[in-house]
């Protein structure tokens, strides 16, 4: 029988690192990201749009990642809820896709690292 750490649903982490950049990350977004079905990505604190937006979401000023569906179409994503993490994992803020758009605001995080058996899987 598996441990928590890797119980994962495609048996087969994304990221080989994740839970020790995010230990506070929930089991079901750790599940989630690293079996591809959620995308996590870092918020661009730097850029003229993420500054705008911490006037009306305060909370986004402590905000590091975010996690999104990558299968949402563009033209959906009103009806999506982006979860925002601090730099541990937590979950800091839920907000939905109609109060903002992440588009401007995030970038790939450099921090993860690509387990080689996602890599060797995805190759095959």
């Amino acid at each position: 029988m598996k441990n928590d750490k890797e119980a994962i649903m495609h048996d087969i982490p994304k990221y080989s690192n994740l839970h020790e950049v995010l230990p506070e990350l929930l089991p079901v977004l750790k599940e989630s990201v690293q079996s591809d079905l959620l995308e996590i990505r870092k918020v661009d604190r730097s850029s003229e749009k993420s500054q705008s937006l911490q006037v009306d979401f305060p909370v986004l000023e402590e905000a590091v990642y975010v996690i999104f569906s990558k299968f949402i179409k563009k033209s959906e994503h009103a009806h999506e809820t982006f979860i925002f993490l601090d730099e541990k994992g937590k979950s800091i803020a839920h907000i939905s896709g109609r109060e903002l758009a992440l588009y401007g605001i995030i970038k790939p995080c450099e921090e993860f690292s690509i387990s080689q058996d996602y890599v060797y899987n995805c190759d095959s």
